[in-house]
């Protein structure tokens, strides 16, 4: 009797290795280290506050978000009219706007000095102009995230009520039920743990966040983080920070984790038949159209609207192509390495081994660790390396191993490669057993199989899998400022650094260039993710 191979194992266990490892040397780091004055006085001061920007920022944005994300997923889940198919990948096109380039854009819009309030006051209507909301604070962070990250809802909403079989509703309004009795007792009860899932990534995304709470004056624990590092240079305060904020972070993973399970639980009943559409009426069929037109201009057209003013009538940033050659360098490397490292621990769930489906589970960690976490954690790790090999060399070992490009590369993967994980699963379990047993039958090697019957059924999943992963390394933040190297900045680093320096005509270039380089790759990964036969 032959065991299994080891290798999908294995990879299963790299991954899980490298989500695993940043976060083990935060936790280690901040448990051994001296506790310093700066962190006596934070506690004392600001920490509070962070806590509680924390949790308003993320309150408001996992309910904005899910508003928006169930309305526009439940109208074109259920009901029919003109350009519903163009609606269904295009709602999930502002995931591809980074949550800092859309505070840029409704920060300028929305202050005194914009374009909003300047008309009204100067036609003699200040009243007018004093009831526009300047996007600002913790609530306006909160609006930034809702209309940029409701997506993560929006999708997974309107998978679910398309998965609801037509027998519930039919049901229900049998027995006298009107349609709001049916939409609150029966379809939105069953839909709970989906949503709560989507909710949960909102939170995730919203807790990890660096650009837009700084920009918009609403510090959370992230912003603590960076500062810590940055500003007082403790590496060991900013880690004592990192494991606070991955524990919000975690529970936020936690809920996901719980409600998705549940979700697969409950629409297994729906799998049989799907709902049935509404045609509307040309007045209803309007309001549809508005609902699903109204977040694509909030968290795209308007903010990007702005800075394209802005990048066309003030002076041309400089170092916007070295950065757009190293961001496109490092996205595409992680992209790849991500993919791989994916199939490898889709695999091993595959494979059957109970090793390798926990290590590839635990690897799932890693996107909840926010990337100001994993830097740290890389910078401990990197910093522990450089000092093993230091000794081992007997002086300075020649190569420095932090502050690089695979510091870097590293700290991306131990987040993202999670990402690479779930598609990767999905494509594989489109290859059943069957098709190897016949190819086994006639002789085909293991290799031969995976080239020849798995890899024309996977390419796809796996393609996706790399352009989440590309979109997500060209957003990313914090980690870039803490371990690029120096002298060395990509377009998220100097969209920020002119922000900051309250230069946003020249942060509006940068700024739209990641969003170009990112529509295209959302556009396909949205198209693909939202395709289904028409019924």
């Amino acid at each position: 009797m032959t065991g299994r191979r080891p290798g999908p194992a294995l990879f299963g266990g790299l991954a899980a290795l490298i989500a695993a490892g940043p976060i083990l040397a935060v936790a280690w780091i901040a448990a051994s280290a001296p506790w310093s004055d700066y962190l006596l006085h934070l506690a004392t001061s600001r920490l509070t506050g962070y806590i509680v920007n924390t949790l308003s920022v993320t309150g408001t944005a996992m309910a904005l978000a899910g508003i928006i994300g169930v309305s526009a997923g439940w109208v074109l889940a259920k009901l029919e009219f003109p350009g519903r198919r163009l609606f269904e990948w295009a709602l999930a096109l502002p995931l591809a706007v980074p949550a800092y380039v859309a505070a840029y854009g409704w920060l300028d819009l929305t202050q005194a000095s914009g374009p909003l309030q300047t008309p009204l006051r100067e036609a003699g209507m200040g009243w007018l102009s004093d009831l526009i909301p300047v996007v600002r604070g913790p609530l306006g962070a909160g609006f930034v995230f809702a209309v940029v990250l409701y997506p993560y809802v929006y999708l997974i909403a309107r998978q679910a009520f398309s998965d609801q079989p037509p027998a519930l509703q039919q049901a229900a309004q049998t027995l006298g039920a009107s349609r709001w009795q049916v939409l609150h007792r029966v379809t939105l009860p069953l839909v709970r743990p989906a949503l709560m899932a989507g909710l949960a990534l909102v939170a995730m995304e919203s807790i990890a966040d660096f650009g837009a709470v700084a920009h918009l004056g609403a510090p959370t624990l992230t912003v603590g983080v960076v500062r810590a590092w940055a500003g007082a240079g403790s590496v060991a305060d900013a880690a004592r920070l990192a494991v606070l904020l991955a524990f919000f972070a975690y529970l936020a993973f936690a809920l996901e984790r719980q409600n998705r399970s549940r979700a697969r639980f409950g629409q297994t009943a729906g799998r049989a038949a799907k709902s049935v559409r509404h045609n509307l009426p040309r007045g209803q069929a309007a309001l549809a159209i508005l609902i699903c037109t109204v977040p694509i201009l909030l968290g795209l057209v308007l903010p990007l609207g702005r800075l394209l003013y802005l990048a066309l009538t003030e002076p041309v940033a400089r170092g916007v192509s070295g950065a757009l050659i190293n961001s496109l360098g490092l996205a595409a490397i992680t992209a790849l390495l991500a993919a791989g490292l994916g199939l490898g621990a889709a695999y091993a769930i595959r494979s059957g081994s109970s090793f390798g489906r926990f290590s590839a589970r635990l690897a799932s960690l890693g996107y909840a660790a926010p990337g100001a976490v994993a830097a740290v954690g890389a910078l401990v790790l990197f910093a522990g390396l450089q000092s093993l090999l230091d000794t081992l060399w007997g002086g300075p070992f020649p190569i420095l191993l932090s502050a690089t490009a695979g510091a870097l590369v590293f700290a991306y993967l131990s987040r993202f490669a999670a990402v690479a994980i779930a598609p990767s699963e999905s494509a594989l379990m489109r290859v059943g057993p069957g098709l190897d047993e016949a190819a086994k039958t006639l002789g085909a090697s293991r290799r031969r199989i995976v080239r020849e019957v798995h890899w024309p059924l996977i390419f796809t999943g796996i393609g996706i899998a790399g352009l989440m992963v590309f979109v997500e390394v060209m957003k990313e933040l914090p980690a870039t400022m803490i371990l690029r190297p120096f002298n060395t900045d990509t377009l998220a680093v100097i969209a920020y650094n002119y922000a900051a320096d309250e230069r946003l005509g020249q942060a509006a270039l940068p700024s739209l260039v990641i969003v170009l380089a990112c529509i295209p790759a959302m556009i396909l990964a949205a198209r693909t993710l939202t395709w289904d036969k028409p019924r």
